[in-house]
């Protein structure tokens, strides 16, 4: 993967089916770290529904990591959101990445601080999927790393448009 390929970007449920997916722009890749792309308007397709962007996104997936970051910056080019994706750690192929969510997420609305969301959509997940203590702890865990990272994270600004 090198900067400016287009690639897809694939979230799954835990049961293995992929619910949401768009395409994206590397802007930067190295071995612990890749980032992503998207810009205004862009097309987010979805089982059931697609629709589109208003935001301008860049994405930061680390390998190893149970989250991934976004930054979403609106027409005016100011950040809207750092949001925090609990999820597996990503999966990256030559021009796919991918991810299983698992339903809690972190966000961080400026000036505010970041707080944790969806937790009645995680244990719904936990009854469906079967999520062991163990694991929603270990989630839980994440999480809490999560925030600490949405509240000290440094944004780029707005990204530049990859078309």
């Amino acid at each position: 993967m090198q900067i400016g390929d287009c690639v897809q970007v694939k979230a799954y449920k835990s049961d293995g089916a992929c619910y949401r997916w768009w395409t994206a722009t590397v802007e930067s890749v190295g071995p612990d770290e890749l980032v992503l792309v998207t810009p205004l308007d862009h097309l987010v397709e979805a089982s059931g529904a697609s629709w589109v962007s208003k935001y301008a996104i860049r994405g930061y997936y680390w390998p190893g990591k149970w989250y991934s970051l976004i930054e979403a910056y609106t027409p005016d080019k100011n950040l809207s959101e750092v949001y925090v994706n609990i999820s597996s750690p990503v999966e990256i192929g030559d021009s796919q990445v991918r991810f299983t969510d698992y339903e809690l997420d972190v966000s961080r609305r400026p000036p505010g601080e970041a707080e944790l969301l969806d937790e009645d959509e995680f244990q719904q997940a936990a009854v469906e999927y079967g999520y062991s203590e163990e694991f929603q702890r270990a989630c839980y865990e994440v999480a809490q790393e999560a925030i600490e990272l949405a509240n000290r994270w440094v944004t780029r600004g707005m990204p530049a448009d990859p078309t």
